[in-house]
């Protein structure tokens, strides 16, 4: 629940839903049309990149009217537990629903890096359509798992398919190398005939 009661939103022709969330539109306007509002308080994606991207749009359309509108956007998520764990799109079940999809998995103790480090636990999973090589998700658990997924993100956000990601000749040896072998085995998986 959002604490949002103080704000006294109505006075000003502001309403929050349900759960006290202040409700907006594409442009980041709230049901009052001359006020804007970004971050945690809309109920959005409650992360720090996305609120700052959502200052820039509200405050931008507070200025010069409602000009920008918020676009669909690659949202990385993690969190920097023990062991991290990080994400970005869709899940395996979610891709399944409307995609024939492929799963490159690879294990942190299988990777260089992580075994030179002692970083053995954990794992990353790559997931992308079979038919076009699309990346659909990326989900990984273990050591620096927030910084490999953001690579992910921007394979992502610029339409890499799984193919070429997993030809990026990457540092040897990194913890993002883990990402380049399952995109390999995901590739291998919609061209068989180029894994031997």
């Amino acid at each position: 629940m959002a604490d949002t009661a103080e704000l006294n939103l109505a006075a000003a022709g502001g309403e929050t839903d349900s759960r006290g969330y202040v409700r907006v539109d594409g442009y980041l306007r709230t049901t009052a049309p001359h006020i804007f509002a970004a971050g945690d308080i809309t109920g959005r994606l409650m992360l720090v990149p996305q609120a700052i991207e959502d200052g820039f749009i509200a405050a931008t359309n507070a200025v010069r009217g409602a000009t920008t509108k918020l676009a669909e956007q690659v949202s990385p998520i993690g969190s920097f537990t023990d062991p991290e764990y990080a994400q970005v799109g869709l899940t395996e079940a979610k891709a399944r629903e409307a995609h024939d999809v492929v799963v490159g998995r690879v294990s942190f103790d299988e990777t260089a890096r992580t075994i030179i480090d002692g970083q053995t636990t954990g794992f990353c999973k790559l997931i992308a359509d079979r038919a076009t090589g699309a990346i659909l998700g990326c989900h990984v658990v273990g050591e620096r798992t927030v910084e490999i997924v953001q690579v992910a993100a921007i394979a992502i956000a610029g339409r890499l398919p799984v193919d070429d990601l997993s030809k990026i000749p990457l540092s040897f040896p990194t913890y993002t190398g883990i990402l380049m072998r399952a995109a390999y085995r995901a590739a291998e998986q919609i061209h068989p005939e180029v894994g031997g």
